[in-house]
């Protein structure tokens, strides 16, 4: 193999090799302080020594409630009245950042509004405690809300984009493979699901008044779900039942390839943040809102993944080695899953990136116009923005979630590129 000696090549070759070290070193650090967060920034100590009895209450909030009781009177007490900076215990160890993200003091703690980087926390006791960042005018502490946002950002990022990522797969892949005429259903099945189709859709909202009123997100979706699947399945067996009919038993062609890129340009026609605007304003006093605004930004972005997925499709299937494995007479949806579609998804591992990017600058803007989830304010990136708006002269408050965002931004569109890059080589 021939290595080129060319001066420009080395230097671009460099330079992509310096741009990936340093999106590849944010990324860590945001996975870091996501993974890490109740072990860099907590409210109560990691470890604590009571009446001659050892206790964890920071850890313990890593798989229990905070709220949960303790089945001791004295720490009962200390976490009833939240006295975790207060009592003067026999020993104990704090969190570098001695305050979780979101956390107001309250009395006989103190609450600190404006301090300034690296301000001292006024409480009665012989340790001292230190807002590093400062905080903002509500009395939240920057530093907690940073290492709590990073939390918020990759979660909603990355589930948002797993959610789309999961349809635009599956949907792409499969109007690319088998178009408008590769797939044929017989006439019974193909008109039961049809009229089944608004049935179930109805049901998805239909089941829910029967659920419990402490139900999540994700509950209340796999309830409506699971009774759509329910109608769905109940309408294929009526179809095959059909079918004993010569007229029901006619195989024709399902324009599928039509069906899916009408729907994906359904979506792409209605804009995304205004719609998700518009139902986190119906959401944003629900108890479970990030997890329904995850749902909501993982709708609006699937298309782009089911075009790419798509069109790399239409080009893998008519490729030599996909001749070759019909002629063998391999069953098409082995054909599909286990040669057509691994060759199909290296562009969309690029949109995952760039998507995840998105997601993560989309949450920022609904906190920061006060969409966001009201229950993690002080503790997400946008929600710091939003506070600071109101008292610009804090800088320490705006630049470092604003400088979070501009880094986790950067760094996820370049390992895009680098991902793109790597794609165009193959």
């Amino acid at each position: 193999m021939v290595r080129s000696t060319d001066p420009m090549f080395a230097t671009m070759k460099e330079g992509l090799s310096s741009k990936w070290r340093f999106s590849s070193g944010v990324l860590v650090v945001l996975v870091g302080l996501a993974l890490g967060r109740d072990l860099i920034a907590n409210g109560r100590p990691l470890y604590c020594r009571v009446k001659g009895e050892t206790f964890f209450p920071g850890l313990r909030s890593i798989w229990r409630d905070p709220a949960f009781p303790y089945g001791h009177p004295e720490l009962d007490s200390i976490q009833r009245h939240f006295l975790w900076r207060v009592y003067p215990y026999e020993a104990a160890v704090f969190a570098p950042i001695p305050f979780s993200p979101g956390e107001l003091p309250t009395s006989p703690d103190t609450t600190v509004r404006q301090a300034r980087p690296g301000a001292r926390h006024p409480v009665s006791s012989p340790r001292v405690f230190r807002h590093w960042l400062g905080t903002d005018a509500q009395g939240y502490d920057v530093a907690a809300g940073l290492v709590g946002g990073a939390r918020v950002a990759l979660l909603t990022g990355s589930l948002a984009m797993c959610l789309a990522f999961a349809a635009g797969v599956l949907l792409g892949a499969l109007a690319g493979y088998w178009g408008d005429d590769r797939l044929r259903v017989r006439r019974g099945v193909l008109l039961a699901t049809g009229l089944a189709l608004p049935l179930a859709l109805f049901y998805v909202g239909a089941v829910q008044p029967w659920l419990p009123a402490s139900s999540g997100v994700w509950w209340r979706s796999a309830a409506g779900i699971g009774a759509a699947s329910a109608v769905l399945g109940v309408a294929l067996l009526a179809g095959r039942a059909l079918c004993r009919w010569p007229f029901f038993s006619v195989e024709v062609a399902v324009p599928l390839d039509l069906l899916i890129m009408r729907l994906a340009e359904t979506f792409m026609a209605v804009p995304g943040l205004v719609a998700i605007v518009a139902f986190a304003a119906l959401l944003r006093e629900q108890t479970q809102t990030l997890w329904a605004l995850v749902a909501l930004i993982g709708l609006f972005s699937w298309p782009g993944v089911a075009l790419f997925v798509r069109a790399e499709m239409l080009r893998v299937r008519e490729m030599d080695y996909i001749a070759s494995a019909r002629s063998l007479g391999l069953p098409e949806r082995r054909i599909l899953l286990r040669h057509s579609l691994p060759n199909a998804l290296q562009p969309a591992y690029t949109v995952f990136a760039l998507g995840v990017a998105s997601a993560i600058l989309l949450e920022a803007s609904l906190s920061f116009l006060g969409y966001g989830d009201q229950h993690l304010a002080g503790a997400t990136w946008g929600s710091l923005l939003q506070n600071a708006r109101t008292s610009p002269h804090l800088w320490w408050v705006s630049l470092p979630p604003g400088l979070a965002i501009c880094l986790t931004v950067m760094a996820l569109h370049l390992i895009g590129e680098r991902l793109s890059a790597r794609g165009r080589a193959r």
